[in-house]
C-alpha cells in the first residue's frame, strides 16, 4: 500500500495511505499542545484537500503509544477541529486502541465530546486492536459511502 509521509516528528507521523485512502496519525509518545494542533491540522489539510463526495477519506489515529491528553486540547478538538473535520466530510473517526490506561481514557474523552454535540457535528468513533483492521474498516466505509452517491 501507498502511504506517503505528511509529517514526521518525534513525538508523531502523519501519513496519507492513497490506497484505502485515509490520513493515518500515529502518535510516538507526548505531544505538547503546539505539536498536538500542528500535527491534526496538518493531516486535515491534506484530508481537505483529497477528500470528496466522490473518493471519500477516513481517519485513523493510531493511540497505540499515545497517553494522556490535556483538557484544553480536548475542548479544542470538541469545539475546533472535529468541526472543521466535519464541514470537510469526516464522519468517522477510527481509533487503534491504546496499549495504556491513559491512553484509553483520553479516547473515550474524545470520544464521547466527538457525538455530544449531534446539532454541530457528529464523528462516529469506532475502535480497532490493528492498523490493518482500521484500514479494513475505512475501506468498507468509504466504499459505502461511494455506493449512496
Amino acid at each position: 500500500m501507498y502511504e506517503q509521509i505528511i509529517l514526521e516528528e518525534s513525538y508523531a507521523t502523519v501519513l496519507a495511505d492513497s490506497a484505502t485512502p485515509c490520513i493515518i496519525v500515529q502518535l510516538h509518545s507526548f505531544a505538547n499542545r503546539e505539536q498536538f494542533k500542528h500535527m491534526m491540522n496538518t493531516g486535515l489539510e491534506y484530508f481537505q484537500t483529497h477528500t470528496s463526495p466522490q473518493q471519500p477519506w477516513g481517519w485513523i489515529a493510531d493511540t497505540r503509544r499515545m497517553s494522556a491528553i490535556h483538557n484544553d486540547i480536548q475542548q479544542w478538538l470538541a469545539h475546533d477541529w472535529n468541526v472543521r473535520a466535519y464541514q470537510a466530510g469526516l464522519r468517522e473517526m477510527s481509533i487503534i486502541t491504546s496499549q495504556n490506561v491513559l491512553g484509553q481514557l483520553a479516547t473515550q474523552q474524545y470520544a464521547q465530546l466527538a457525538v455530544a454535540q449531534p446539532e454541530k457535528y457528529v464523528l462516529e468513533p469506532v475502535y480497532y486492536p490493528s492498523l490493518e483492521e482500521a484500514k479494513q474498516g475505512v475501506r468498507k466505509r468509504t466504499a459505502a459511502s461511494k455506493a449512496q452517491e
